[in-house]
Formats: C-alpha cells, sequence, structure tokens
C-alpha cells in the first residue's frame, strides 16, 4: 500500500512522485549533454574531445533521471508496492548528481561505479516492494526486467574492464547493452501497456493495468531474449554482415511492436501535438534500426535518428502526459500545440543535422555545434511549457 509516513510528511509528495524532482535534474543533465559541444568548438585547444562524455551523460544521466522518475512514480500505483523512501530518494538524486559531474571531469571508473550504485537503489526498492505484494505485473514488464539486466551486466562489465580486471575485448558489448539494449527494452515494456491506451485516448488506471498480467508472457520473453542476443553478433567485427543481421532482427521485432502490439499504422490523425510526437519517436527508431541493414557505413549516424528523434523525443512526449496528468491540468494539453510541434520540429531538425554531418564530414564539429543548438532550444520550449506543472500539487499535498 502506498502509505506515507508521518515523520516524513514534509518528503511524501516527492516520494510518492519522485519525478518531481528527477525530471527537472533529467533535463538539466539533457543541456549538459547536447551542450558540451559548444565550448569544445570554442575552445578546443583546452576542453577535451567530449564524445564519450555526451554519451554517458545524454543515456546515463538525463535519459536515467526520467527512467527513474517515471518508473518510480508509476510502478507504486500500477504494483500496489511501497513508495520511495527519503533514503532510497536521496541516493537517486545524489548518485545522479554525482555521475554526470564524474562523466564531465572524465572520471569512468567512478561514474560507472556510481551509476551501477543507482541500479542496485532500483532494484532494492523493487524486490523490497514485491515482497509483501501478491500483484504480478503485466505482461510487458518481462522488457522492463531484461532492461534493467542488460543495464545491470554492461555496467558490472564496463566497471571491471575500467579496474583492469577485465580484458577490454568486452567493452563493446557492455555499451551497447547500456546505451542501445537498456533503452530500447524500456520502450518495449513501458509503452507496450502505456501507449494503447494513450493513443487510444483511454483512461490511466493503474488497477486496470494489473489485468494485462501474464497475458502473453510466453511470446515476449523469447523476443526479449532474442533482442538481447542480437548484440552479440555486432562483435564479430570480422564479419559485418552478421552486425547487419542482429540490426534486421531487432528492426523485425521493433516493427512488431509499432504494428501488432500498438496498432500504430491504425491510429487516426489528429493526436494532440505530444503523441504525433511519440508517433513520430517511435518511427524515428524504427528507421534508426533498419537503415543499418541496408547501409551499414552510416551505422553511427542512423544511431543518431534512435537518440535524437527517438529517445529524447519520446521520453519527453511521455514526460509530457505525466506532468499535466499529476499537476491536475490534462484539459491544458491540447492548449500547446505550436510550442509543442515547434520543439518536435527542433529535434527534428537536431538529427538530420546530425545525421548530415556522420554522411559528409566536412565542417564535422560545427555542425555537432548546430545539431546542439536546435536540441537545446527544444528542450528549453519543453521546459517553459512543463516545468511550472511539477511544482503543481493539485490535492492540496504540498512540501
Amino acid at each position: 500500500m502506498n502509505t506515507f509516513s508521518s515523520q516524513n510528511h514534509k518528503w511524501d509528495p516527492f516520494l510518492a512522485e519522485p519525478y518531481r524532482l528527477l525530471f527537472p535534474l533529467g533535463i538539466f543533465f539533457a543541456a549538459i549533454g547536447v551542450g558540451i559541444w559548444i565550448p569544445y568548438y570554442l575552445w578546443p585547444q583546452s576542453f577535451p574531445y567530449p564524445g564519450l562524455e555526451h554519451a554517458a551523460i545524454q543515456i546515463q544521466g538525463f535519459l536515467y533521471c526520467f527512467i527513474l522518475g517515471f518508473l518510480c512514480t508509476m510502478l507504486p500505483k500500477v504494483l500496489g508496492i511501497k513508495h520511495l523512501g527519503v533514503f532510497q530518494l536521496s541516493l537517486f538524486v545524489l548518485g545522479l548528481a554525482g555521475f554526470a559531474i564524474t562523466a564531465f571531469l572524465q572520471s569512468p571508473i567512478i561514474s560507472q561505479a556510481l551509476h551501477l550504485l543507482l541500479i542496485l537503489n532500483f532494484l532494492a526498492f523493487v524486490f523490497m516492494g514485491l515482497r509483501k505484494t501478491k500483484i504480478h505485473p503485466p505482461a510487458t514488464f518481462v522488457f522492463i526486467a531484461l532492461a534493467m539486466t542488460a543495464d545491470l551486466i554492461g555496467t558490472v562489465v564496463r566497471v571491471l574492464i575500467l579496474s583492469g580486471i577485465m580484458y577490454p575485448l568486452a567493452l563493446k558489448m557492455g555499451t551497447l547493452l547500456q546505451y542501445q539494449a537498456f533503452p530500447l527494452l524500456l520502450i518495449l515494456g513501458v509503452g507496450g501497456f502505456l501507449m494503447p491506451k494513450l493513443f487510444g485516448n483511454g483512461i490511466l488506471d493503474p488497477k486496470a493495468l494489473q489485468s494485462q498480467a501474464g497475458a502473453s508472457i510466453g511470446v515476449l520473453l523469447p523476443l526479449g531474449l532474442l533482442f538481447v542476443l542480437s548484440y552479440s553478433l555486432e562483435l564479430q567485427e570480422s564479419h559485418p554482415i552478421l552486425s547487419r543481421i542482429g540490426y534486421g532482427i531487432r528492426a523485425l521485432i521493433w516493427a512488431w511492436f509499432l504494428f501488432s502490439r500498438l496498432g500504430l499504422h491504425r491510429i487516426p490523425a489528429g493526436l494532440p501535438a505530444y503523441l504525433a510526437g511519440a508517433r513520430m519517436a517511435l518511427y524515428s527508431i524504427g528507421a534508426g534500426l533498419l537503415l543499418p541493414v541496408f547501409f551499414p557505413i552510416y551505422t553511427v549516424a542512423w544511431e543518431h535518428l534512435i537518440f535524437i528523434t527517438g529517445f529524447l523525443w519520446v521520453t519527453i512526449s511521455v514526460a509530457t502526459r505525466v506532468v499535466f496528468a499529476h499537476g491536475g491540468r490534462l484539459d491544458l494539453l491540447g492548449k500547446n500545440r505550436k510550442q509543442t510541434l515547434g520543439y518536435g520540429w527542433l529535434l527534428v531538425l537536431a538529427a538530420l543535422t546530425r545525421v548530415c554531418t556522420g554522411i559528409w564530414t566536412q565542417g564535422y564539429v560545427f555542425h555537432l555545434v548546430l545539431a546542439s543548438g536546435f536540441a537545446l532550444i527544444a528542450l528549453v520550449l519543453w521546459a517553459r511549457i512543463n516545468l511550472p506543472l511539477v511544482s503543481r500539487f493539485p490535492n492540496g499535498a504540498r512540501p
């Protein structure tokens, strides 16, 4: 049950809805992650190439803030488990801040160790809650379990390699599990039960979601395992065809998710702007998975379709629904259409600029900065619309 502890009453709104702290922190990290190219362009002699830090802060900083904020708000309502405690929430906030700082300062062992601590803190929150409940999760949550497992394994592998304990050959697999398998599987897991309701304009009743438990786990688990195992094909660099097969497998599973599970092709036009953005983001991820099958030489460019108009766009789209719903202003969702479409098109421009950078390399760093600028403006627009509602408590539960 979600009962508040009287001794922590000032923290209760944040413990029950941790997105109120973690979403603003995530947007701050996203701004750092995409903006990190600007000082590199202006002061290349004193600012080192930030490629690894950019990826880490974007996936393990920005994305993790939104994932933890969403899951730790949603899971107690869906599964009936106890909400976060003060120690757990504090560990998330401090751990994420410490991760971003150490990643920015190029201390990968410390940053990955802190990320491992965040994973363990989340798993402890879930397992401690499930011990006291008989409710079974929706079937698609098997993808969430696989996502967390992939991230855990990938992080442990990277920590061991950075510590000199494991041979560096496994580094690529660890990175693929962290930066690709983890977020993609989470979208399959969360989107598989959430998106049909959103696209169908249905009521999101957490208790009703429990009825989906076990509906098709016999199909979902093998698909999830195949999805994860497909990344092992990319390790055989002497056989490039295997990498294309791996992408092909993931593209097919993603197509099944979009058209069979979500029925995305049957959704009529006229969606609210934030849902139109989510649909475009899901299609963009599919394109980013399919294009390497036919044009593998530009794989890094196609991956940025997945990252920018995929992960970034779908994350802030779902976050929009969370912020407006918990802020008690769902009636306003359709009143920011121009601004919502505006930041969506800016993300498209950012992705196209970044993709072109990977294909035509002349002016490489300048175009990275240009893509960063488009993305930064998009984030500012999203924050201007959504962040004021983060501190709105419609039920009078104020800290």
